[in-house]
């Protein structure tokens, strides 16, 4: 990287709020196309006459965080769609465990969560007691000769009351 005209004007920008990550990936990209500049703190400062530049660089960035946290926002609606799906359907069958409709849908949910990891703030531990319990009612209604409503009725009902906690 060429270092700063010491006679040239330069521009700041603060980026104060900017993760020290997202500074460092803009450090890379400043280097990358060439542009000389250095940090003093959270305050960037590069040559006026690399201004377009730098600023076409700073949207980029920005358009891209923008863009991940409306994907993560995304994923997080999805799940928590899912869960409350979840919930809806643990209560129906804690119910009434003979119900095929609610049945069906506890196993199109368990193959839409089965891979998938803790959605949002919910940790991982309560995140693998939901899929567990939900495994569990469905092999206790479909897994054997034989379905065990009473014990699909009480693993649903603990099912939906830690749902009802988290969500």
């Amino acid at each position: 990287m060429s270092e700063l005209n010491p006679n040239a004007p330069v521009t700041e920008w603060e980026l104060d709020e900017w993760s020290r990550e997202t500074r460092a990936e803009l450090t890379s990209m400043l280097v990358e196309a060439g542009i000389a500049h250095r940090w003093d703190d959270t305050v960037l400062i590069a040559e006026s006459a690399r201004e377009v530049d730098v600023e076409e660089i700073l949207d980029e960035i920005e358009n891209l965080e923008d863009e991940i946290e409306e994907q993560d926002d995304d994923v997080d609606q999805a799940d928590t769609k899912v869960l409350s799906q979840l919930a809806g359907v643990a209560q129906k069958i804690a119910r009434n465990p003979s119900d095929g409709g609610a049945v069906a849908n506890l196993e199109r949910l368990l193959e839409s969560i089965d891979a998938s990891s803790a959605p949002g703030d919910m940790s991982d531990s309560v995140w693998r007691q939901i899929k567990d319990l939900a495994s569990q009612v469905e092999d206790a209604l479909v897994g054997g000769d034989r379905a065990d409503e009473v014990l699909a009725m009480d693993l649903a009902s603990r099912l939906a009351a830690i749902l009802r906690s988290n969500l």
